[in-house]
């Protein structure tokens, strides 16, 4: 079997089949509103020349932009501190603080808005939120920027974490046996061997911030006096709702997303580019400055605030809808329509990963092991792609191409398992390229000279190095495919998943509906992080 697989023949048709699905399973449909450009160029030239809503979309998608940037900086500056935390050192609570980073992954993304802005944002008396919110912030700018932080922290860290478990000590154990203090050694030695990581850190937090829909809408309708304001993906939102309506919105709506697809991956590139050119450490070190702050009690405040502002900025603002359940007055909640709908929801989320690992692992090899080749640097940039579409445009875009390629619209939960796939898939790739990078050949260079097949030398001696990278793939992939909305409900309108009727349970705008939602997530969360503790003890007992 072993000698069958590792054959060139079966191993240059393997490589084209991953890269036959990875065009026509996940870029192909994904872009295939870039057709709108061609077939209705008429339509777009008209709204060329209408100066008050061009103006309106240039804002929307320029405060896109300047919000992505802004929390891209943001997770680089208190994530890397919180990675370093959790893969350098040895503190009780460890496991629980790992896991309880990936939670706001879990959060379907409208209830995480809903959650954050309560506690965040000035809201309308009619909400009744808890009297302990924090309730301060009245510009929308702003909050969407620390709603943003909230869904793209997680990404950041788990970035970092992944590729930092993946660095040799031994350079950095050297340089301080030489002389150098630890944050000497770190910044000169270790700094430099992260940038793949960093990149991948980049690029899933830009494009995060950049994509949302759901979260952000629900936010912003959560805070009083909002009204005026909108981002990019926001306002393709709104667009899709009143389509059936104002059919006139057609050209608008493909327009803002080809707008967002093309600047966006244009951005990436050069920030790609930038950040892998860009020689990290600086020239100079200040031995006497960095070896007190290396000592004492500056290393303890660092920790310390990196933990303080996972818990203010990130935790709190995610889990606020607990203390929201248990400050109003309980309403009848019927259990039945939400255990079918989370069974769903895992079912899905399930399936998808799985698809996510057996195919997009070997794309990740194929890229990162020839990334001199053309072919490789043209899908390591279209990897990104299904990243920054927004989701409601991308569900819009991926239903309307299976609706063309005459896929029984009856199967719904085979679309929702391909439009999922689109943009989870992605997360795997990203995550394990960017360790494979970071491996130095030679380890199964030399296993081949020893004999070893390159199936046995990519299970025996690569495997072990990226595992947990693909371990936080997987993580990524199956928490974003469970709390999907917008794409989900563009596929499927009448989806039975949990966070669609978690949000419609919000729709209803009733105490009842706020309560029924709110006592959902709660279960949703529960559930998500036994699933996330189980697999990590699982992987780490394999691991010992």
């Amino acid at each position: 079997m072993v000698a069958a697989i590792s054959r060139k023949r079966f191993l240059t048709g393997w490589t084209a089949f991953i890269i036959l699905f990875f065009l026509f399973f996940v870029i192909l449909p994904t872009i295939y509103i870039l057709s709108y450009a061609f077939t209705e160029w008429g339509s777009i030239e008209a709204l060329l020349e209408d100066q008050g809503r061009m103006d309106l979309i240039w804002g929307a998608i320029g405060a896109s932009f300047q919000i992505a940037g802004i929390v891209t900086v943001i997770d680089i500056v208190t994530g890397l501190p919180m990675a370093w935390m959790l893969v350098r050192k040895d503190f009780r609570g460890k496991n629980l603080l790992d896991t309880l980073i990936d939670m706001p992954l879990a959060v379907p993304t409208a209830a995480l808005g809903f959650s954050s802005a309560m506690f965040f944002a000035i809201t309308d008396e009619s909400l009744q939120a808890p009297s302990f919110a924090l309730g301060t912030i009245g510009s929308p700018y702003l909050l969407i920027i620390l709603l943003h932080v909230v869904f793209s922290y997680p990404y950041m860290v788990r970035s970092l974490s992944a590729i930092l478990v993946q660095i040799d000590q031994t350079y950095e154990t050297a340089g301080r046996t030489l002389g150098a203090s630890p944050l000497t050694a770190a910044r000169t030695i270790t700094l430099p061997l992260f940038r793949a990581g960093l990149v991948t850190g980049i690029i899933l937090c830009f494009a995060r911030s950049l994509s949302e829909t759901g979260g952000t809408m629900i936010a912003l309708a959560t805070m009083a006096n909002a009204r005026g304001f909108a981002t990019g993906p926001t306002l393709i939102g709104e667009w899709k709702d009143a389509l059936d309506s104002q059919p006139d919105l057609a050209a608008p709506l493909a327009f803002v997303s080809i707008l967002l697809i093309l600047l966006s991956l244009a951005l990436l590139v050069v920030i790609k580019l930038v950040v892998m050119r860009v020689h990290l450490p600086m020239g100079r070190i200040w031995p006497r400055p960095e070896r007190l702050l290396s000592r004492g009690v500056f290393p303890k405040v660092k920790d310390g605030l990196a933990v303080l502002f996972l818990v203010v900025f990130v935790l709190v603002p995610s889990f606020f809808i607990f203390t929201y359940v248990g400050s109003v007055e309980p309403t009848a909640f019927d259990w039945a329509p939400f255990i079918r709908s989370l069974l769903y929801s895992f079912l899905i989320a399930g399936v998808v990963t799985g698809i996510d690992i057996a195919l997009g692992v070997p794309l990740a090899l194929y890229i990162a092991k020839n990334r001199s080749g053309r072919l490789a640097g043209a899908l390591d940039v279209l990897v990104n792609v299904p990243l920054i579409v927004p989701t409601a445009a991308l569900g819009y875009s991926l239903g309307v191409f299976w609706a063309s390629q005459e896929i029984v619209p009856t199967h719904d939960v085979l679309l929702i398992v391909l439009a999922h796939v689109a943009f989870t898939y992605p997360l795997v790739v990203r995550n394990v390229a960017g360790a494979v990078e970071e491996v130095d050949p030679a380890y199964e260079e030399t296993a081949r000279t020893l004999g070893a097949r390159p199936v046995q030398a990519f299970r025996r001696v690569l495997y072990p190095m990226v595992k947990s990278s693909i371990l936080a793939g997987a993580i990524m992939a199956f928490t974003r495919s469970l709390g999907e909305t917008g794409a989900t409900q563009a596929v499927v309108a009448n989806a039975q998943t949990a966070p669609v009727y978690i949000v419609d349970l919000i729709n209803l705008e009733t105490a009842a509906g706020y309560y029924s939602a709110g006592l959902a997530c709660i279960m949703l969360i529960v559930i998500s992080f036994l699933f996330m503790l189980a697999l990590r003890y699982v992987t780490n007992r394999r691991a010992r």
